[in-house]
């Protein structure tokens, strides 16, 4: 009985063996494609579903457990935006410098009307909630994700299963309206103190005072600004939460999963926020190009 192998098929290693192997590296190019779609459909399934079980549990009952939510919840809001007000004043007071120095350089006469359209349509259109997520991101998505996945890796999450506790309830309903409120209330101030660098820093560089700012800012808002502003920060937050925890819970029992998710969380957060925030952008100016003209 001949021993010899089929020169052209590579060796097959003994132990552990999966027979199913070569039965994936013989699927063509159809079958790689819709294995492709089936996966993409599973991971879209199962990503709505953090989403839905949570937004589903707001009307589960228990006194008890709604307390228990709340103080969970205060202390993310605690962690995610009154911990970050330091970091958005920083940033809101070199964005509005940076305006200004742009501004002097482009239009070296700009007044208050022309710096209040810039304002508006930069800073607050634009600027305060994407920059606002993406510091939400990088300091709270992170660590949602990151302590999430320990809770996995070391049974807490089963544990809390185990004991009749729901995840969704107690774990992502939490963070979720905690990110939604920090990023709508970090978005306020940091539009506040981009406004007020942007005025004092003008006034000296390019000569329009305050005053002509505010009514230049006046002029340029339109009654639909704060339906945008609403919705981005309300969409920007709920995303930077929802795939924070979606990410952070899909760790399976490796603690080398957990900076993994962690990272691939930010970099899906970073996506869907920019993808949100453009498709927002662009609704918004093709409904309001006549009122703006």
């Amino acid at each position: 009985m001949s021993t010899s192998q089929d020169p052209l098929r590579p060796p097959r290693s003994t132990l552990p063996y999966d027979p199913r192997a070569e039965y994936r590296r013989r699927l063509g190019l159809l079958g790689s494609v819709g294995r492709s779609a089936i996966g993409t459909a599973r991971s879209a399934a199962a990503l709505l579903g953090t989403l839905g079980l949570a937004v589903a549990s707001v009307g589960a009952p228990g006194a008890g457990a709604r307390r228990i939510v709340r103080a969970v919840t205060l202390g993310q809001i605690l962690f995610t935006g009154v911990q970050a007000v330091g970091l958005v004043s920083a940033i809101g007071l070199l964005i509005g410098a940076t305006l200004v120095i742009q501004t002097s350089l482009m239009v070296p006469a700009a007044d208050g009307d022309l710096l209040g359209k810039i304002l508006v349509a930069v800073v607050l259109r634009e600027l305060s909630p994407l920059i606002t997520a993406i510091i939400v991101a990088g300091r709270s998505g992170t660590a949602i994700a990151t302590e999430l996945g320990n809770m996995k890796v070391h049974q807490e999450v089963l544990a809390l299963v185990a004991l009749g506790v729901d995840p969704p309830r107690f774990i992502v309903l939490p963070r979720l309206i905690a990110t939604v409120l920090s990023v709508v209330a970090l978005m306020v101030y940091f539009s506040v103190v981009a406004v007020l660098a942007t005025a004092l820093i003008a006034n000296v560089v390019l000569g329009p005072s305050p005053v002509e700012l505010r009514a230049g800012i006046a002029r340029a808002l339109l009654p639909y600004d704060l339906v945008l502003f609403v919705a981005k920060g309300v969409g920007l937050g709920a995303i930077v939460g929802w795939l924070a925890c979606h990410y952070g819970l899909s760790v399976k029992s490796s603690p080398t999963e957990v900076p993994q998710k962690a990272s691939a969380a930010v970099v899906r957060i970073l996506l869907g926020c920019v993808a949100y925030d453009t498709a927002l952008t662009a609704l918004f100016y093709w409904l309001v190009a006549r009122p703006l003209y």
